[in-house]
């Protein structure tokens, strides 16, 4: 199985577990709510939807990346031959490699040093919590990987392509 087909159903998944996650955030703060109105708070509820929303924050992150949905800026990459396009982008997916293992690592000491401090209503670990750092983050690494293949294995193809440009091309041979 190539490294292509296993990130797709990573994604799966995690695309599945995010909007589970979402729905049950949204679910917890309405009755939550409506519980306070009453009366009768939940009161582990902000702590647990926190815990969710840190995992839901990073699941969501590295799909963007699987994606390649992060915001970025191209306007004189795209002008550029391809050589010059992937070499720019392979130094960028290696450099984000790089960034990701150092806040693996450090979200690794964060989860050690926080395995004794509790969620005051939930009475568990905080790192429950900053253990989404190094899992997720090790998830991008694998994106990253696949991307960094992608860009060496079509090394003559344009990275960026500018649509506009290819529908002037493509009407130009017709």
């Amino acid at each position: 199985m190539g490294m292509k087909k296993i990130n797709q159903m990573i994604a799966k998944v995690e695309i599945a577990v995010g909007v589970t996650l979402m729905a049950a955030i949204v679910l917890l703060v309405f009755i939550s709510a409506a519980t306070r109105t009453f009366k009768y708070p939940i009161v582990w509820s902000v702590d647990f939807a926190q815990l969710l929303f840190v995992w839901i924050s990073m699941i969501g992150a590295d799909v963007a990346l699987k994606y390649k949905a992060h915001m970025g800026v191209d306007l004189l990459v795209r002008k550029m031959p391809a050589g010059l396009q992937h070499g720019i982008t392979l130094v960028t997916y290696l450099l984000m490699t790089g960034f990701i293992g150092f806040v693996i690592y450090w979200g690794i000491t964060l989860c050690i040093e926080n395995a004794l401090r509790q969620y005051q209503t939930l009475q568990i670990s905080y790192s429950y919590s900053t253990a989404a750092i190094p899992i997720v983050g090790s998830l991008m690494i694998l994106s990253l990987v696949e991307q960094i293949i992608c860009v060496c294995r079509d090394w003559s193809k344009p990275v960026v392509i500018d649509e506009l440009q290819a529908s002037l091309d493509a009407q130009k041979g017709a």
